[in-house]
């Protein structure tokens, strides 16, 4: 009976094996995120069961979810305000800030700060809403991405661009209430921030690479419109937000303190 014991073990080896490597990722990550931004564990878990209510990019973008945590984001950023007018782009506009502004910086972060790239892919994302409605926590099963490693800083964040933040995009303007170009440019502005804040770590010459490809080419590499394209633009020696992200429109909530409209 020995020679079915090769077999087996290499069975078990293929089975645990995948489930080693994904403990070992998560942890690099979530101890290079405790190092460098301990904050961002805050509000991304990895490798983590997700909470029931913690809902993948597919179940929240169903029509009647989104528009249920809208309606309930809505009424919270309105509730002082009962008789003024719901304004639906700045809403989205400053919900998506939320969603985009909470997931975003610590994969930049994982993705350019380890060897090892995790994949991006939309159902490895589970999403906990706060009880008024936008985003609160991400819960993420972290699964190797083989190609990704191999890719460089360009190659990486053109996957973060890709694989999630484009669906996310997607899911919102598919709504009717906001145009993508607007979420685009506060997100462009958000990478822009990040990545200045990531110089101390990333050195000059990586930083300004990432910068002139994501905000200067006007394509990716496959060929694609590149949708941070002037989101931000030069001015005073410093790259600056384009466009207003129409936050102020809403009560309650300031203007911010570099606005375009000042």
């Amino acid at each position: 009976m020995a020679y079915r014991c090769a077999p087996v073990n290499e069975f078990v080896i293929r089975r645990v094996s995948p489930a080693l490597e994904a403990g070992s990722l998560a942890t690099s990550v979530r101890d290079g995120l405790a190092r460098l931004r301990p904050h961002l564990l805050d509000f991304i878990k990895l490798n983590e069961l997700p909470p029931r209510q913690a809902l993948t990019l597919a179940e929240w973008s169903r029509p009647a979810v989104l528009s249920q945590l809208q309606a309930t984001y809505a009424e919270h950023i309105y509730q002082k305000h009962p008789d003024q007018p719901h304004e639906s782009k700045p809403l989205m506009s400053l919900w998506a800030q939320w969603y985009l502004g909470l997931m975003v910086p610590p994969l930049l972060l994982a993705l350019l700060m380890n060897k090892k790239a995790m994949s991006l892919c939309p159902e490895h994302i589970h999403v906990e809403f706060h009880e008024t409605g936008r985003a609160a926590c991400f819960w993420m099963d972290v699964v190797a991405d083989y190609p990704l490693t191999q890719q460089s800083d360009i190659g990486r964040v053109e996957a973060l661009i890709s694989e999630a933040m484009m669906p996310v995009v997607a899911a919102l303007e598919a709504t009717g209430e906001i145009n993508g170009k607007l979420i685009w440019s506060n997100t462009g502005y958000l990478i822009n921030w990040c990545l200045g804040e990531m110089k101390p770590l990333l050195g000059e010459a990586r930083v300004n690479a990432l910068r002139q490809f994501l905000f200067y080419g006007k394509q990716l590499s496959d060929g694609r419109d590149n949708p941070l394209w002037r989101t931000v633009v030069p001015r005073d020696g410093q790259l600056v937000r384009r466009t207003c992200c129409q936050r102020y429109r809403l009560p309650g909530v300031q203007q911010c303190g570099d606005c375009t409209l000042k």
